[in-house]
């Protein structure tokens, strides 16, 4: 059973019922305080797929909420990957404004692509290793990078001007593409852990208690991994072999070309 995840003085606590989670956030408390650390009670906060039942620590509630911000992704059970994709477009709208007078300056068309390689994009597919994208988010994160690239180029949407004419002459990274490598470098590195490595045992854990919902199943995160290599995590083992996948699994990934 998986408890805790620990991420420098970033922590998560799982338990089964509220009682064991009080337990062990009181046990945590007193633990920190002998070594003169002290819980940050205004971000430590409680989520549950259950009855909200009170959880306290040292005598004080500790409140619940329907999502929260962990290493810069929303943890949530509800539509976490839809929310995940929209703060990750916020997000990167925000950077290109930040930049705005270079974007929509007189910089040249050369630097304002390294600025949105370099600044924007990461920002756009921060988390992008454990996406398990739709194609309708998929379309959402293209059509954001290819909003930015009309900005940087001084055309509207009412000039009408293709897709591949826009890229031909911007020249940036893709999203779906990018998204789709960092997935599966993830995905070998993972294949390639240590068999007793927690990243390793989740990715490969099948539950055996539980049943999926009735009508078209929530797509996994090694569904398109599957579709395009069923033997991967065998494949995986060979980093050269591995390597050479990935530009094509980059292309057939990203099947749905925004217009």
């Amino acid at each position: 059973m998986l408890t805790n995840l620990r991420f420098a003085d970033d922590i998560v606590l799982f338990a089964p019922s509220a009682s064991e989670l009080t337990q062990m956030l009181q046990d945590l408390s007193t633990a920190s305080l002998e070594v003169g650390l002290k819980m940050n009670r205004s971000k430590t906060q409680v989520m549950t797929n259950s009855a909200k039942s009170r959880v306290e620590v040292d005598g004080q509630e500790i409140g619940y909420v329907d999502e929260y911000i962990y290493l810069g992704q929303i943890a949530s059970f509800e539509n976490r990957q839809d929310k995940e994709v929209e703060r990750r477009i916020t997000n990167a709208w925000k950077s290109f404004w930040s930049m705005k007078d270079l974007m929509k300056g007189t910089l040249p068309l050369t630097l304002k692509r390294q600025l949105i390689d370099m600044c924007i994009l990461p920002v756009l597919t921060y988390g992008a290793q454990t996406w398990s994208l739709t194609e309708h988010q998929k379309s959402k994160l293209k059509v954001c990078q290819r909003a930015m690239e009309r900005t940087i180029l001084g055309v509207r949407r009412i000039d009408r001007i293709r897709n591949t004419t826009l890229r031909s002459s911007t020249r940036i990274t893709d999203v779906g593409a990018q998204t789709a490598k960092l997935k599966w470098a993830w995905a070998g590195h993972v294949c390639r852990m240590h068999p007793d490595r927690w990243a390793r045992i989740v990715t490969e854990w099948v539950p055996n208690d539980g049943r999926r919902r009735r009508g078209r199943p929530r797509r996994r995160w090694r569904d398109d991994l599957d579709k395009f290599l069923p033997q991967w995590p065998k494949e995986a083992q060979d980093r050269d072999r591995w390597s050479i996948y990935k530009e094509a699994f980059a292309q057939q990934w990203d099947t749905n070309q925004a217009t």
